[in-house]
């Protein structure tokens, strides 16, 4: 593939590559530097490197919390090397590798840090962070659910938002995402590991288990939903992008498409539609009763705007919204304004 599809997906994905934490500067010199798609994860993984070793230095000086930053910055560069590239599974693994060791090393080094656990489902456990935030006993806490290659280190920014509200977090790598990808494949009933997630919390008493809330990412926005009416453990919800139906998966981006398909494990577009036939939160959604923040952009290529629409109509208790009818998929371009306000909202409910 040509320079063009770097250019396309750097165009289309640019609000949420700058609200995730990748700076400017290093965004516009990757643009540059990446020949191609097939050049895209080495292009971006030598980014990672170099700020991994800016890490390794300060980590020397015990300089921790710059450290911390620098491999957190070089995770997410080699999450981004990895990002919508499924042409080589093997490859794919060896750069989301990079980017799991990298924020291995900044685990114990910021000022809350993280725990990594893993939390049975299906026969396996996936692979998991919990974050206490720091002289606050028995804190609420916050699972963060992804989307279609939303892992749980490029959810830092939220976490970091919660943590600093005195909300304890729990990012997780569900079926289809980050590192359980390569165990199991994204199901029509991601719900129940969101569930997992719960019966895992409730064995640990450092939080408070009675309050328990979910914001959903993205494809997150259907099964976050479907939780919280299936679960009322679950106290409060955020839909950030609902996804209460696929049926514009025609007029999907091509290279999302082609990140559905090989997280669904799909073999053909036919079997990807049957999939997203299931993604239908018309039974589910009147039945949540925990107060729930719809977070949406009108001008959204994944999810349109009467997902959003739909969701609102079913809901009867409790109701906030942050939608702007000219802001895109998951208001990144508004992540100044909507990720703060996501933390805020779980604080005022939890």
């Amino acid at each position: 593939m040509s320079k063009s599809v770097v250019e396309t997906v750097i165009d289309q994905g640019i609000n949420r590559f700058l609200a995730d934490g990748v700076h400017y500067r290093d965004l516009m010199d990757i643009r540059k530097a990446a020949p191609d798609w097939a050049g895209w994860p080495a292009t971006w993984s030598k980014w990672g490197e170099e700020a991994e070793k800016r890490g390794d230095k300060a980590k020397g000086r015990d300089e921790k919390l710059t450290a911390a930053t620098e491999y957190a910055r070089a995770s997410l560069l080699h999450h981004y090397s990895q990002f919508l590239y499924f042409g080589d599974i093997n490859e794919k693994k060896r750069f989301h590798d990079r980017k799991v060791g990298a924020f291995t090393k900044a685990l114990g080094l910021f000022n809350a840090p993280f725990e990594r656990v893993g939390i049975p489902y299906d026969g396996i456990k996936m692979a998991a962070y919990l974050r206490l935030p720091p002289g606050v006993k028995k804190p609420p806490v916050v699972i963060l659910q992804g989307g279609l290659d939303t892992t749980k280190e490029d959810y830092l920014t939220i976490n970091d938002h919660c943590i600093n509200r005195g909300l304890a977090t729990l990012a997780f790598d569900g079926p289809g995402q980050g590192e359980t990808v390569f165990e199991r494949w994204w199901p029509t009933d991601f719900e129940k590991s969101v569930i997992a997630v719960i019966d895992y919390l409730e064995t640990r008493s450092e939080v408070d288990s009675g309050r328990i809330g979910v914001i959903g990412r993205s494809m997150g926005g259907c099964y976050a939903p479907k939780a919280a009416a299936i679960d009322d453990r679950i106290k409060a919800l955020c839909a950030w992008g609902v996804m209460y139906h696929m049926r514009n998966l025609k007029d999907v981006p091509e290279h999302t498409k082609q990140g559905f398909m090989f997280v669904t494990n799909s073999k053909s577009y036919s079997d990807l539609e049957r999939f997203f036939e299931t993604v239908d939160l018309a039974p589910y959604a009147p039945k949540i009763k925990c107060p729930t923040l719809v977070v949406h952009g009108g001008l959204d290529a994944i999810t349109p705007q009467d997902n959003a629409d739909l969701l609102l109509k079913d809901l009867k208790h409790d109701v906030e919204t942050m939608i702007w009818p000219d802001s895109v998929h998951c208001c990144h371009d508004r992540s100044h304004i909507v990720r703060p306000g996501m933390a805020d909202f779980m604080m005022r409910k939890l």
